[in-house]
């Protein structure tokens, strides 16, 4: 168990490289498009830049205890508001944009839409921590173990998908669900750490959840997972259906 301990820590950082894979791809949806016009690109190119900004901000301040330190603020829905309210800002603040998202979405195979939370596998770091004594049982229920849940359900979609057209009432669903999971993993970072909604004062508490690199979950691959939801949902409901 300690060998396997060790070799799990030194791949912890595994989480900037699936945040710089979830920016990556989603870029990759957004900027395939033959017809984009400059306004698009410029849009797209200053989403990218922002977010690759604010990776090194959150990784700066969790590592220093901003955070952690913050909990009674409650610190770690930060990069959620901010993620999705500049990319949802950014992209519907002018015509250009807009059309430039709902032609990139509708390019945008069903297969590929779901394939994309696949990545959501690896919440099961989450609950190595938690056999590792290191997070409350109540993140590994409420929060880790939906998530993979999920991830395993977007194994399924992905091949049914691949093999035919799904329902549309039947993706918009799912990728609704996809999008609220995240939210008990939300409430539950708060429970064992000062904040207005704690009501567990046993150890292990959620403080590792506020610090990096676990920090980035929260504040990074998170929202750009639930931004992925919504990209699929502008598909799902072009504009004037």
């Amino acid at each position: 168990m300690a060998r396997f301990k060790d070799a799990y820590e030194r791949f912890r950082a595994l989480i900037v490289w699936l945040g710089l894979t979830e920016l990556a791809w989603l870029a990759y949806w957004l900027l395939k498009s033959g017809n984009a016009t400059p306004g698009y690109l410029a849009i797209v190119v200053t989403w990218i830049v922002a977010m690759l900004a604010w990776l090194v901000l959150a990784s700066y301040l969790g590592a220093s205890g901003f955070f952690l330190n913050h909990t009674r603020w409650l610190s770690n829905l930060i990069g959620v508001v901010l993620v999705l309210v500049f990319g949802f800002v950014l992209f519907g603040a002018t015509a250009g944009g807009r059309d430039g998202l709902l032609h990139a979405a509708s390019g945008t195979s069903d297969v590929q839409l779901a394939a994309f939370h696949i990545l959501r596998l690896l919440a099961i770091g989450a609950v190595i921590k938690y056999m590792q004594g290191q997070l409350p049982l109540h993140f590994i229920l409420i929060g880790a173990i939906p998530d993979f849940l999920f991830a395993l359900s977007a194994v399924v979609v992905t091949l049914l998908a691949a093999n035919g057209p799904l329902s549309r009432d039947f993706l918009i669903a799912w990728h609704a669900i996809g999008f609220c999971l995240f939210l008990g993993a939300g409430i539950s970072m708060f429970f064992s750490v000062p904040s207005p909604l704690r009501i567990f004062h046993d150890k292990p508490d959620a403080s590792i959840v506020f610090q990096f690199p676990m920090v980035l979950a929260p504040n990074f691959t998170v929202p750009l997972f639930m931004l992925a939801h919504a990209f699929a949902l502008v598909k799902l409901f072009p504009a004037g259906s």
